[in-house]
């Protein structure tokens, strides 16, 4: 067989093992069903509630459903960390650091000197005559 096959049954049993967690738990279950009873369940010391290790099982599953959803939310949170770093990017919005966009106007004042953007410079001048 070539690399090809080996690397696409790989990445099918990989998949499949994460499909098939549930029923790996029930199988478990019934082929360990009398250590179970007898040994896990929280039920043991009161046969006539018949709970025969389901208290274990739902447990189990239980277990397997917060995996399952925490595994889940860290992927959601992953993609959105991703997207957004790739909208707000810095190649996409490049930043100027901020003593090139700013220039310092001398004051006739007795005030400090005051710094103001290229863009109010621009947008601030009095009307030419």
């Amino acid at each position: 067989m070539s690399i090809k096959r080996y690397i696409a049954f790989l990445m099918l049993s990989i998949i499949s093992f994460k499909v098939l967690v549930v029923p790996f738990v029930y199988l478990d279950f019934e082929l360990h069903k009398t250590y179970i009873i007898n040994h896990l369940c929280e039920n043991r010391f009161k046969p006539q509630l018949h709970c025969d290790g389901k208290c274990y099982l739902a447990k189990q599953l239980q277990i397997v459903a917060q995996e399952h959803a925490r595994s889940e939310t860290e992927k959601q949170a992953e993609t959105i960390k991703k997207s957004m770093s790739d909208v707000f990017d810095e190649t996409f919005f490049p930043v100027k650091p901020i003593f090139a966009i700013t220039k310092a106007i001398p004051s006739q004042t007795p005030y400090l000197e005051h710094s103001l953007s290229d863009f109010c410079i621009l947008l601030f001048h009095p009307p030419s005559a």
